[in-house]
């Protein structure tokens, strides 16, 4: 049985122009498995003539698609037998489906993705930078701190995934807002300064210094508003209750932390010793409870040694400190 399909005698069957020769070569292609294998190869090579193929656009392939179905689809015939109706339905599903494969792979390829670069940066403790973004934004990462982001923002919005804490000046632009991710919440700005605390098993702060921002929390497919701030506000999440406090923030104290200064309002000795052990990669201990319970408000030069950091701590706090041999630090109450 002949193998190789004659393209010409294909189009005469299907414009109803067969000998009772021709007839009968078709009916045989018909009940080839090979047929449509090698029907495929031909409507493949038609496809393949057209110019630069890869890089056609939505009118070209539709202008192609018009000129397959005139091609090989004339004027139908009026009369068919009934064996020679089904062959013809069979022969124009094969055309039509393997046309509509080829159509629909170039559209496919057409509208590919390409894969983006991520750039990652890494602070371990003790150290901080300062990260120039795609889109000239700039972020103050602290020590023990990371983010993530492509190497070039997408067209309608700007997205980067933040573990720690860091402060961020963005670049206005109302067509491309900027969105934050911190796990199940996200911060999304248009154009302003503000700083996020999110450190695994603690507290979310986010805090205003200028502009807008809104703060959001994502569980599976939606996303509920948790606040709208402006300069002087801010939020707390706490993740295991569920529940978002609204904060007053010092605008001051936010802008100064992305230049090394590190504020404290009311926070407990621990809280404070482990921003520090943080910021200058040290382990803190405290010889007696009586040490812990001790709340203090003050600011510290977080670019100064941490030796003038305890040294402004112990006298605030009326404590001493002493370092233990093992690279520790040990806060003890005055005797």
């Amino acid at each position: 049985m002949k193998k190789e399909i004659d393209k010409e005698l294909l189009i005469r069957y299907i414009n109803n122009n067969c000998t009772a020769e021709d007839l009968l070569q078709v009916q045989q292609f018909l009940k080839d498995p090979m047929w449509k294998l090698a029907l495929e190869k031909m409507l493949e090579s038609d496809f393949s003539a057209m110019e630069d193929p890869p890089k056609a656009d939505e009118a070209v392939l539709e202008e192609w698609d018009q000129e397959f179905r005139t091609k090989y689809f004339k004027k139908p015939p009026i009369k068919f037998w009934h064996t020679q109706w089904m062959n013809y339905a069979a022969a124009c599903l094969l055309v039509l489906g393997a046309g509509a494969y080829f159509l629909s792979k170039q559209r496919v390829e057409r509208v590919a993705i390409p894969t983006v670069a991520m750039v990652e940066k890494t602070n371990p403790r003790g150290v901080r930078s300062k990260v120039t973004l795609p889109d000239s934004s700039v972020v103050y990462l602290g020590p023990g701190s990371s983010i993530s982001f492509p190497e070039q923002f997408a067209v309608k919005e700007r997205t980067l995934t933040l573990t720690g804490e860091a402060f961020f000046e963005i670049s206005k632009n109302p067509e491309r807002p900027f969105v934050i991710h911190t796990g199940e919440i996200q911060t999304t700005v248009l154009g302003t300064s503000f700083k996020i605390a999110a450190f695994k098993d603690n507290l979310l702060s986010v805090e205003v210094a200028t502009g807008k921002v809104r703060v959001s929390r994502k569980e599976n497919t939606k996303v509920a508003e948790l606040a709208v701030l402006i300069p002087g506000e801010g939020i707390i999440w706490n993740e295991k209750r569920g529940k978002a406090e609204a904060i007053h923030t010092d605008i001051s104290a936010v802008k100064s932390w992305a230049t090394g200064e590190i504020s404290f309002k009311n926070r407990s000795l621990p809280q404070i010793a482990a921003e520090l052990e943080n910021w200058y990669d040290v382990e803190i201990r405290f010889a007696n409870t009586t040490v812990v319970r001790k709340h203090l408000s003050l600011s510290i030069d977080g670019t100064a040694s941490l030796a003038d950091a305890l040294d402004i701590i112990c006298t605030t706090a009326h404590l001493n400190y002493h370092f233990n041999g093992k690279g520790q630090v040990v806060l003890s109450g005055n005797k």
